[in-house]
This record gives structure tokens, C-alpha cells and sequence, in this order.
């Protein structure tokens, strides 16, 4: 899982993001999709490109 590659709890990722631990939660167990504005956030915290964490 690339937050945990990177060393982040989901609190620190949410803080990030700008979303509530729910929502990673969420998004980790592929109960939401993230919008394309978040995707675009999530793929810049993780240091990767959308396309390639569309494939997580």
C-alpha cells in the first residue's frame, strides 16, 4: 500500500488531503472512489502518476 510505503498513518493522510480518516479508510477498502481532484492529490502524496494508482 502506497501510504504505508510512505510512512503515513491515515490520520497524517487525511490531514493531507483535506478528507476525514472515514474517507481513506474508504477509499483503501474500495467502498468510495475518490474524485478526480483527490485522485490527483492522493497520486502527488504518494509520489505517483493517477494512472498508476487507478491501478491499486
Amino acid at each position: 500500500m502506497k501510504r504505508l510505503a510512505r510512512n503515513l498513518t491515515q490520520k497524517e493522510a487525511a490531514k493531507i488531503i483535506g478528507v476525514s480518516v472515514y474517507m481513506i479508510s474508504a477509499w483503501e477498502n474500495d467502498r468510495y472512489f475518490p474524485s478526480a481532484v483527490r485522485m490527483e492529490k492522493l497520486a502527488a502524496l504518494y509520489d505517483i502518476s493517477a494512472e498508476e494508482l487507478l491501478d491499486f
